[in-house]
């Protein structure tokens, strides 16, 4: 398997026979078309959006059938999204509602989680494997906010992630949020105290790697330390 971070919270998942894109949305033309270069034309592509948040979403994606039209591309989405999607009988889109289960061409199957923000989280199984893409579901804990609101945020994290508590998740893909200061690491540390993952790829830091870095040595995440990956790409 080898995962490839695109940017913020957009991953590149290939995989034997299959390929995975995570929250994908390319900034520019350049990094559109170095992106699009990676995807392998012999393999059936997965989209997968969490939600329609402008940093997880654009609608460019649906012109994925025509730029890699030999994928054969599945979109598994958001029902918001898809309710975005072209009126276009050729496309292929399983509209996602949360705490579901979806069997996907027999392959796959994907569990989908509610969000403490908007739209869903994804569990995927898959090929032996089963990844965790948390989209917007994570503690958001904010100093300057009222405290109540940061422990209801918590609480609700908790209560949606405890569907998961049976698995075992081989890889996460977890927010982490210097916008936060010190407590941008709470979601992170929640998931890992209830749920576990034999690996961890933050995510959802945009251009603050610094900052990202800098939660992730902190004191609430020393147990999973070492299995944080921070790679632009790495193979497992």
């Amino acid at each position: 398997m080898r995962i490839t971070h695109l940017y913020h919270s957009g991953f590149l998942v290939e995989l034997a026979d299959e390929t995975l894109l995570f929250d994908w949305y390319p900034q520019t033309k350049d990094k559109l078309v170095a992106d699009l270069a990676l995807i392998r034309p012999n393999k059936k592509l997965y989209i997968f959006v969490s939600h329609s948040h402008g940093d997880h979403y654009l609608p460019s994606i649906w012109k994925l059938t025509e730029w890699l039209p030999q994928t054969e591309p599945t979109f598994i989405v958001d029902e918001m999204v898809a309710a975005d999607a072209p009126d276009d009988e050729a496309l292929d889109v399983v509209s996602c509602r949360p705490e579901q289960i979806y069997e996907i061409d027999v392959r796959m199957e994907v569990t989908t989680l509610n969000s403490t923000d908007l739209g869903v989280a994804f569990c995927v199984d898959v090929e032996g494997k089963t990844l965790y893409h948390a989209g917007d579901l994570s503690v958001w804990w904010w100093p300057e906010r009222d405290i109540s609101l940061n422990q209801m945020s918590e609480g609700t994290c908790r209560r949606y992630l405890g569907i998961l508590e049976d698995k075992h998740i081989d890889v996460a893909f977890l927010p982490i949020t210097p916008r936060a200061e010190s407590e941008g690491d709470r979601g992170i540390e929640l998931f890992m105290r209830q749920v576990g993952a034999d690996v961890v790829v933050p995510m959802h830091y945009g251009d603050d790697r610094t900052g990202a870095l800098r939660l992730a040595r902190s004191a609430r995440l020393a147990p999973w330390r070492d299995r944080m990956r921070f790679e632009d790409c790495f193979e497992l």
